[in-house]
């Protein structure tokens, strides 16, 4: 048994507020809307699968939890990459503090530019690429995705796992 269009309309209007109610209790308001329409493109594409009329709402429940957890674990990510991000540039700044002389400042920052290019020499390949089109080129992530010719998504990790790990290899620059 495979739903029909007439079919679908009534279950559309039947669920989506119920479900729309589910997804705002997991992600933020902006996001509820787009989930539960995406929860019912999957149910769409889905169609001949589902073969009992009970497996629907299950479907589609489970379907909203699933992106969910997604749209979450993405939020996460994209957090965690400006907090870091903002304590490598709250470094940089404290670096060149006042206080430092300009031959003292030439020589620290000489150092400090060849202990970082050797921390990101040590990057794996799609990290270390992510990471220099974003901060050597200041490239936005979707202009690095389209090079890369990768996700968005994938632009957020490889980079965020490149300044986790430029924050641990260069933690010993703090003190």
């Amino acid at each position: 048994m495979s739903i029909t269009e007439d079919q679908f309309r009534p279950i559309f209007r039947e669920l989506y507020p119920s479900l729309a109610f589910y997804a705002s209790h997991l992600v933020d308001d902006d996001e509820v809307k787009d989930l539960v329409q995406e929860a019912f493109v999957e149910l769409w594409k889905h169609r001949e699968a589902i073969t009992d009329q009970d497996h629907i709402k299950a479907f589609l429940y489970k379907t909203v939890y699933s992106r969910a957890l997604n749209i979450v674990k993405h939020q996460a990510i994209v957090k965690d990459y400006h907090d870091t991000r903002k304590q490598l540039e709250d470094h940089r700044l404290s670096f060149f503090h006042p206080e430092h002389n300009d031959v003292m400042r030439y020589m620290e920052n000489k150092e400090l530019r060849k202990q970082i290019h050797a921390a990101i020499a040590e990057l794996p390949d799609k990290c270390r690429q992510a990471f220099v089109m974003s901060y050597l080129h200041g490239m936005k992530n979707k202009e690095i995705a389209e090079a890369m010719n990768v996700s968005v998504r994938t632009v957020d990790v490889h980079v965020y796992k490149a300044l986790r790990y430029l924050r641990n290899r260069l933690a010993f620059l703090k003190h």
